[in-house]
Parts: C-alpha cells; sequence; structure tokens
C-alpha cells in the first residue's frame, strides 16, 4: 500500500474578527452596515428652570420627555413651576397647565413673571359635597377614588394638548392630589404621554407628591423643605424648630387678660420672605443612575 501526502490548507489567522465583518457588510450593503457602528445617543435638547443651580444639578429640562418633581408640600413643587414657566413665557413660548385641584394663583404667577396671556390655566377640579367627603374620608379605600373625576379629567385633557402640539410647556399639576389616588393612574397613560411628546419639543412636567410615572420619566427631581426666612427673623430657620417654643424672660401685664408668652420662632403673622429647599435627582437623563449624594440646596424668595 503506498502512502499519499496530503497537505492541510493554509488558514489565516490574522484577524478573524475583521475579515467576519467585512464579509458580513459586503452582503449587507452599504445601507445596513452602519447597524454594526456603536452610537452614543444623543443630548435631548433642554429649557433652563429659571433656577441657577437647579439647572446645573439636573441640566435642565429635557424636551419630548417627561421629567417628575415629587416633594411634600411646601417642598417648593410650585416655585420650580412658576420660574420654569416664567422663564418659558420670556422666551414667547406657549405653555398649558393642567391644574387637578384648583390650586393655581394667576396673582403669585404674573409676580412670579409668568406672562399669563402665553399660558393656558385648564382646571379639572370637581368639587365635592360636604357630606360626601366627610363619608369618603373616613376610609383610606374610598379615599383613592375621591379624586377619581379630576383625574380622569386631567388624563383626558392631557392626551389632547399633547395630540395637539404648539406647546413648549406642558405642566400637570397633582401636588394636592392624595398618594392613593396619584397611584391608580394607569401605568399605560404614561407610556401613551411617553409616546405622544417623544417625536415634538414640549416639555411634559408632572408635579406631585410621590413618583408615579416609573421608567416612563426621563427626568426624576426630588424636593425637600429645609429652612424658612420670614420677617421676624434674621436668618434662615430650620422647619423643625418651628414648634411652641416659648422664650423664659417673657412677662404678662396683671389684670389684662391671659397670659401670653413670647416666642421666638416664626408665628403666624409674619410675613415669609423666603424658603430654602434640597433637591435630589433620583433619575436623570445625563445619568442612568445617579449617585445617592447627588442634589443642591437653592432659595425661593418672595416677589416685593
Amino acid at each position: 500500500m503506498s502512502s499519499v501526502a496530503v497537505t492541510p490548507p493554509k488558514v489565516s489567522f490574522g484577524s478573524p474578527r475583521s475579515s467576519l465583518r467585512s464579509r458580513i457588510e459586503s452582503s449587507l450593503g452599504e445601507g445596513l452596515s452602519s447597524t454594526l457602528l456603536l452610537r452614543e445617543r444623543a443630548a435631548p435638547l433642554t429649557v433652563p428652570t429659571g433656577i441657577a443651580t437647579l439647572d446645573a444639578l439636573i441640566g435642565g429640562l429635557p424636551r419630548g420627555a417627561l421629567s417628575e418633581i415629587a416633594g411634600p408640600s411646601s417642598s417648593g413643587r410650585t416655585g420650580v413651576m412658576l420660574a420654569t414657566l416664567a422663564a418659558a413665557t420670556r422666551r414667547e413660548e406657549v405653555c398649558a397647565l393642567v391644574d387637578a385641584s384648583d390650586s393655581f394663583d394667576p396673582p403669585s404667577a404674573a409676580a412670579a413673571g409668568v406672562n399669563l396671556e402665553r399660558l393656558l390655566w385648564v382646571r379639572c377640579h370637581e368639587r365635592l359635597k360636604p357630606q360626601v367627603a366627610s363619608v369618603k374620608s373616613r376610609s383610606s379605600t374610598n379615599a383613592g377614588f375621591a379624586f377619581g373625576a379630576a383625574l380622569e379629567q386631567v388624563l383626558k385633557v392631557t392626551d389632547l394638548l399633547l395630540q395637539g402640539g404648539g406647546f413648549g410647556i406642558v405642566v400637570l399639576d397633582l401636588g394636592d392630589i392624595p398618594v392613593e389616588s396619584a397611584r391608580r393612574v394607569p401605568l399605560t397613560s404614561w407610556f401613551r404621554f411617553r409616546r405622544a411628546v417623544k417625536p415634538t419639543a414640549t416639555v411634559l412636567l408632572l408635579l406631585e407628591q410621590e413618583p408615579c410615572a416609573r421608567t416612563c420619566a426621563s427626568l426624576v427631581l426630588r424636593l425637600q423643605p429645609e429652612a424658612i426666612f420670614a420677617s421676624n427673623s434674621t436668618t434662615f430657620l430650620d422647619p423643625d424648630q418651628l414648634g411652641p417654643i416659648l422664650s423664659s424672660h417673657s412677662v404678662g401685664l396683671a389684670g389684662t387678660g391671659p397670659h401670653i408668652p413670647k416666642s421666638n420662632v416664626v408665628n403666624h403673622a409674619a410675613l415669609l420672605r423666603g424658603m430654602r429647599f434640597r433637591a435630589k435627582a433620583v433619575r436623570s437623563w445625563a445619568q442612568r443612575k445617579p449617585p445617592q449624594s447627588t442634589g443642591i440646596s437653592f432659595e425661593l424668595r418672595t416677589a416685593l
């Protein structure tokens, strides 16, 4: 039996990845070869809030996206909203405010610099009868449905505004709506709003006590009150100090009625000059997962 020598074919191991990629690109053609390239996500267009320190933290409010500002009462939600609307109306943009609880005060907005001629105010609050409100307040389960009619109007009006277009900023003010009621808004509604606002240049801003849009929000900002400044105080005071702290040097006048001690804290007759708030970016379009320590303090002063 004779043996035959077989020479194996030469295989080049120089750059298998590049050769494989070139073969795939040639088969796909020039039109589809660009799909293999990794592209960085373009930063969205943003608008300033009118508060420099806050803009430095979040980079502004993104256009074509849903942004949330959450916080308890007296946390600066309305102040940030008015500053944002004032900056937008100065740019001659038309804005819309969907007010779920009829809490918007036009004179305060005008004093903050908002051009009311460029603001569409939609009032969706349905006032409850006293006896109905008292019955519903007894049960936490029924309290969740107390603002059901107002929320239904808010969702319908917001849908119409986003579909119509032409607004620079659309604000949904759910700040006075109970958390139980706000959480009953279906997640599909927030997805629909995000899809409707995405191809537009509109800023969809949601004000609430607790975030409820979940992953539909590109920006989530949480606010907390930090200190207040009143007319009878020389420095900012911690809100925790606003209790019945009485002065030990108070003196009452005999025979002139009950003894009324003096107080070294803000009383109801004092005028509020300003407040200091703490802002924390829970989610930001600039950073997927912002560090837990990301936060700043900013002040809002009353218009004189």
